[in-house]
C-alpha cells in the first residue's frame, strides 16, 4: 500500500505518492525551498552549534511541474512566502520538525521541549511542523504559543507559524468527522486558525479522500468573513 499526500486549492488538487510515510516537505521548488529539519530537536535540549543542515534530495517521483499549484516567492534570506491559489503564508525557510515527540525516541519532558522551542524561535527558526499523530506535538505547540503570547512582543508572535497534518483513518469521511478533526487540532494548538493543514491519505483505491477534500474546502469557504479556521490547505 502506498501513502499519498494531496496538495490542493479549492476543488483543484494534485497528488504525489511517497514510498514510505514521512512527514511532508510542503513545497518542492528547484531554487528556493523550505526544508524540514526533523533532527532539529534530537533531545530537545539547547541549540547545538554543530547541527548540520542538508538539502532534501530531489524526488525521483515528483517533478517541479507536478506542484505548479504551489509557488514560492523569496521575501528575504530567512523567510519565504508560500502561495497556493489565492492563499499565501509567510514561513521560515527552515522548519522545525516535531516528529521526535511521537514517542519513538523516549520520554519527552514537556517543559524542556517548550523551552527548546522558544530558543529556536528566538534564533529565528519560527516555523514548526507537526501532525495530529506526532504524540503530544500539537499540545506542546499550544503551550509554546501561549508562552510566546505572554513573554514576547506582538510582532514576534506574528512571525510564528504552526504547520500541522491531518492523517485520518480510512473511514467514511463525513462533514462532522472532518470538522471535528480540524477543531481538535485547533484546540490542541490553542489557535483560532490553523496556519497550514497538510492532508495525508494512505490509499487512493479508497475514494474517501475526495469526500474529505470537499468537506475541507467547504469548511474553509464557509469560514470566510466569520472565523477563518484554515489559512492554507495543502
Amino acid at each position: 500500500m502506498t501513502a499519498m499526500h494531496c496538495h490542493f486549492t479549492g476543488r483543484n488538487f494534485i497528488s504525489k505518492s511517497l514510498s514510505t510515510f514521512l512527514p511532508l516537505l510542503s513545497i518542492v521548488q528547484t531554487q528556493a525551498m523550505a526544508v524540514t529539519i526533523h533532527n532539529a530537536l534530537p533531545s530537545l535540549n539547547a541549540l547545538k552549534s554543530k547541527s548540520i543542515i542538508r538539502n532534501r534530495p530531489e524526488s525521483r517521483r515528483v517533478s517541479a511541474n507536478s506542484v505548479r499549484c504551489c509557488q514560492v516567492a523569496t521575501s528575504d534570506k530567512q523567510s519565504i512566502t508560500v502561495s497556493n491559489g489565492n492563499d499565501s503564508l509567510e514561513i521560515c525557510r527552515v522548519l522545525n520538525g516535531m516528529w521526535q515527540t511521537s514517542g519513538g525516541w523516549g520520554r519527552i519532558d514537556r517543559d524542556d521541549a517548550v523551552d527548546a522551542m522558544l530558543r529556536y524561535a528566538d534564533a529565528g527558526l519560527t516555523t514548526f511542523d507537526m501532525a495530529d499523530h506526532y504524540g503530544p506535538a500539537e499540545d506542546l505547540y499550544g503551550i509554546f504559543i501561549n508562552r510566546v503570547r505572554r513573554e514576547r512582543p506582538p510582532e514576534f508572535l506574528d512571525k510564528v507559524r504552526g504547520l500541522t497534518k491531518w492523517v485520518p483513518p480510512p473511514v467514511k469521511m463525513t462533514s462532522s468527522i472532518v470538522r471535528e478533526s480540524i477543531d481538535v487540532s485547533r484546540r490542541r494548538m490553542d489557535v483560532p486558525c490553523l496556519d497550514m493543514l497538510q492532508f495525508h491519505w494512505w490509499d487512493y483505491s479508497n475514494p474517501g479522500y475526495l469526500d474529505a477534500l470537499n468537506h475541507l474546502t467547504d469548511l474553509k469557504e464557509e469560514a470566510i468573513g466569520v472565523q477563518v479556521k484554515l489559512r492554507l490547505l495543502l
